[in-house]
């Protein structure tokens, strides 16, 4: 069982400080990091259709990512005032919406708003299963995608919400939400169709509002459903097929030269070779190779 986190705090303190030290700033540390996802990761892969890819986010997601860590730690006053105080202020300014500032500006007791995020509507099959979006399906009060090593789980919570606002546990066969000042009303709750690596699996939330959880299966299966009881999908209509960027380097390269040479062999009716296969190929032809038929004897 692990309570989830999105991260340990301090766990990698050792390796973060010596990383600092090296760049000798922290402007030089963010550029590293971010080069790094720009460079090894699909962090600034941008797509309409990110499912349709396996890969990427949507124009503006990957900042609203980046924006909601910061803002997930409170500013640290330096003037000798209350970081408390200054930290409400700051998150009040950024995620209060029209209705909550009329609130306020009026005296209003301060209510979470709930967002108004238009849900995909699942499209049936003649057995009732819905088909596949991103590998996944459409339940109640959330979406889910899937991979054959993971599961995503999103699901849309008053506006204004904050993670220490949350209980989320997630256990190897379980899925646990709850917001902390009304812990017998789960937000949502349920059994997992398969086992999963629970101190694998994190969750986040995202623009105070949008709760994203990330499962790592065991067993490299399609879930018919994300929780037990939930609607199901055709496993049978999902994409199995696997985005290049998921294999190592050198299976990458392998696949890379496979395709180069069919698509030559396409072209020019055959394969390309290699010095050595091209020497192998004229000595065929030479006096004497034992690769040409018997003279005939007179």
């Amino acid at each position: 069982m692990a309570e989830c986190m999105s991260a340990v705090p301090g766990r990698f303190d050792a390796l973060l400080t010596q990383l600092a030290q090296q760049h000798g700033g922290v402007e030089s540390l963010l550029d590293s990091f971010f080069d790094f996802l720009h460079r090894k990761t699909d962090f600034y892969a941008v797509s309409s259709d990110p499912a349709k890819h396996k890969m990427g986010f949507l124009p503006g997601q990957a900042e609203r990512k980046v924006l909601a860590a910061f803002r997930k730690y409170p500013l640290r006053s330096l003037d000798g005032g209350n970081d408390t105080t200054n930290v409400a202020s700051h998150e009040t300014q950024n995620i209060t919406t029209a209705a909550t500032t009329a609130a306020t500006t009026t005296g209003a007791k301060h209510k979470p708003v709930k967002t108004e995020e238009p849900k995909p509507k699942p499209h049936l099959t003649e057995d009732g299963k819905q088909v596949p979006v991103g590998n996944g399906g459409v339940a109640a009060n959330y979406t889910w995608a899937q991979t054959l090593e993971d599961v995503s789980i999103q699901m849309e919570l008053p506006q204004g919400t904050r993670a220490k606002d949350l209980n989320c546990r997630i256990e190897s066969t379980r899925l646990r939400v709850v917001m902390k000042s009304d812990p017998g009303k789960p937000l949502l709750e349920g059994e997992l169709p398969e086992k999963i690596r629970a101190d694998e699996s994190i969750w986040s939330l995202e623009s105070n509002h949008t709760l994203n959880i990330s499962l790592e299966k065991i067993k490299p299966t399609w879930w018919v459903t994300a929780l037990k009881g939930g609607p199901e999908i055709d496993t049978s209509q999902v994409d199995s097929r696997r985005n290049i960027h998921e294999y190592d380097e050198a299976t990458q390269g392998a696949i890379r030269k496979a395709v180069y040479d069919q698509r030559q062999q396409q072209l020019h009716g055959t394969m390309l070779l290699t010095p050595e296969e091209k020497m192998m190929q004229e000595a065929k032809g030479l006096p004497g190779s034992p690769f040409l038929p018997p003279e005939p004897q007179t």
